[in-house]
């Protein structure tokens, strides 16, 4: 059996340990520090320095596998891809999928999702579920990172709407089109919940919901969500 390495004893007092991880944190400081100076005067500039990057003004272009957020894939008649096998909330380690089935109108399909949820509080972003769909009616190469953004945890529900949305972005804009839909969205929420006159900010019954994927005013409230108990198919 091998013997565990102790610590010597200047390692145990720390002191050095604290002093080299010091050195190590001012180097990079003033190696960048001098090289953004030097760049600001015209020199040496085939040497890089470390930035931060300026979010939400300044992005990253992610890589082609990137998990970003979720989108439901459209036929082309633009009918969801889904066929609610709930294979996706079986195989998901969060259970932030909620899916409930309806008959499907066309007879040689056998169900579709009336309502497709994922809680993105929940979501670790595994990307389980779109290796479990049988039909590949759910990815996640939308290249957005999840929203960090909101007033209560309504707002961290992506509704199948917002989800087939995506996919309708993708087709029409391409790789950049929800990042940019998102940073718009942004914008237009700081614009509504903040108003210079007022010393306070708006509460989320007071906001407006801009997303034209959002539910239509004149259908129905749905009960709200149990998702540790779903409902019984027999009504048990």
């Amino acid at each position: 059996m091998k013997r565990t390495e102790q610590m010597s004893f200047w390692e145990r007092l720390y002191i050095l340990e604290v002093l080299r991880g010091l050195a190590v944190t001012n180097y990079h400081f003033m190696r960048n520090l001098s090289l953004h100076i030097a760049h600001a005067f015209g020199f040496a500039r085939n040497r890089s320095a470390a930035v931060t990057t300026q979010y939400p003004e300044q992005r990253k272009t992610y890589p082609e596998g990137y998990r970003g957020s979720h989108r439901l894939t459209l036929r082309e008649d633009g009918t969801v891809r889904c066929t609610s096998c709930f294979l996706c909330a079986t195989a998901c380690p969060a259970q932030c999928i909620y899916i409930e089935a309806g008959e499907h109108p066309d007879p040689h399909v056998e169900k579709f999702p009336v309502r497709y949820e994922i809680d993105t509080l929940r979501c670790i972003y595994c990307g389980l579920c779109v290796e479990a769909c049988p039909c590949d009616a759910i990815r996640m190469d939308t290249y957005v990172h999840p929203r960090i953004w909101g007033f209560d945890r309504r707002d961290f529900v992506e509704t199948k709407e917002l989800l087939m949305h995506r996919s309708r972005v993708v087709a029409e804009k391409g790789r950049d089109g929800n990042m940019d839909e998102m940073m718009e969205w942004y914008a237009d929420q700081a614009r509504q919940v903040y108003n210079p006159l007022r010393g306070e900010l708006r509460t989320y019954s007071e906001r407006e919901l801009p997303q034209k994927w959002e539910e239509k005013p004149d259908e129905p409230d749905l009960p709200a969500l149990d998702r540790h108990h779903p409902p019984h198919p027999n009504g048990r």
